[in-house]
């Protein structure tokens, strides 16, 4: 059965093109989670020392949001029950006068997993939550077919980027919170892309948006001192697009891994356009040599 949150927006949301930010996308996935849980008496902890982690993250943006266009509505419901895990799907929408359908903006998923902090590890659903969750089941609104893990990769055709954590960045249970990943890896792809466009030094339109992240969780990240790296490549070029590979590391431990794909797109017509010939050379270039790596 979908749970329905009608989700505030706010002036924060928006870059500086008057849109909301694609990162923000997965807060609000968060805050509909949340709301899922209160309305049926769960808590983020289900139990004393343990808190329900989000293991991954998969996302398709498919149309821009404003905040002209608010109510801002995130239908949730679940998809999948594991033994130690159940995925979330979500649809992100508003429902314009003008539309007979509401307008779906975004659709997603999440896996999440209840976490034992103590002992470092996932538990296995207690019959009573697997009854719970198993009630309504719905299939999944996005095809989450995962590719296989790719090998370990250093510095040739890469860029690495330090961040640092911030007291902002932690949530409740004390670790930095799930949409501060995505945040982090997006500013470090952007960075990537704009070094690209630096360096190519040509006229012509760009305006390469997020259309699909994913991002698997594999370590906590804690509010220190010390920074972790953002280490960003490119893993295809197509002809109105271009695949990010994205990893954070604490040293060689990877604390998350991911995959970004930008579309060079038509703001007036919300249409995708074919990527510049010379920033293509580029990000080609850039790829080979990861792969020669």
């Amino acid at each position: 059965m979908r749970h329905v949150y009608e989700c505030p927006m706010r002036r924060a949301d928006l870059h500086p093109g008057g849109m909301v930010n694609n990162v923000v996308y997965v807060d609000y996935l968060q805050e509909a989670r949340l709301d899922l849980l209160r309305h049926h008496g769960s808590s983020p902890q289900p139990r004393p020392g343990e808190g329900l982690v989000v293991v991954r993250t998969v996302i398709d943006h498919l149309s821009p949001l404003r905040l002209s266009q608010a109510p801002l509505f995130v239908a949730t419901w679940v998809t999948e029950v594991r033994a130690a895990s159940f995925t979330l799907g979500y649809e992100i929408y508003t429902r314009p006068e003008d539309v007979p359908e509401p307008l779906v903006h975004a659709r997603a998923s999440t896996v999440l997993t209840p976490f034992v902090f103590a002992e470092g590890r996932p538990r296995r659903l207690a019959p009573e939550e697997r009854d719970r969750l198993t009630t309504g089941v719905e299939p999944s609104p996005i095809d989450d077919a995962r590719g296989p893990r790719p090998a370990a990769w250093g510095p040739e055709g890469s860029e690495r980027r330090s961040v640092h954590v911030r007291f902002s960045d932690v949530d409740i249970l004390g670790h930095v919170n799930n949409v501060k990943y995505v945040d982090f890896v997006q500013d470090a792809q952007t960075a990537f892309m704009l070094g690209v466009f630096v360096e190519a030094a040509v006229d012509g339109h760009v305006d390469l948006v997020v259309a699909h992240t994913e991002l698997d969780y594999l370590g906590q990240m804690d509010l220190r001192a010390d920074p972790y790296d953002v280490w960003t490549r490119v893993a295809a070029v197509g002809t109105t697009s271009v695949t990010f590979d994205v990893e954070i590391r604490d040293r060689e431990r990877v604390m998350a891994r991911g995959r970004i794909v930008a579309v060079n797109l038509d703001p007036e017509r919300n249409h995708p356009l074919p990527v510049l010939p010379h920033h293509r050379e580029i990000f080609e270039q850039r790829r080979q040599a990861a792969l020669a790596e």
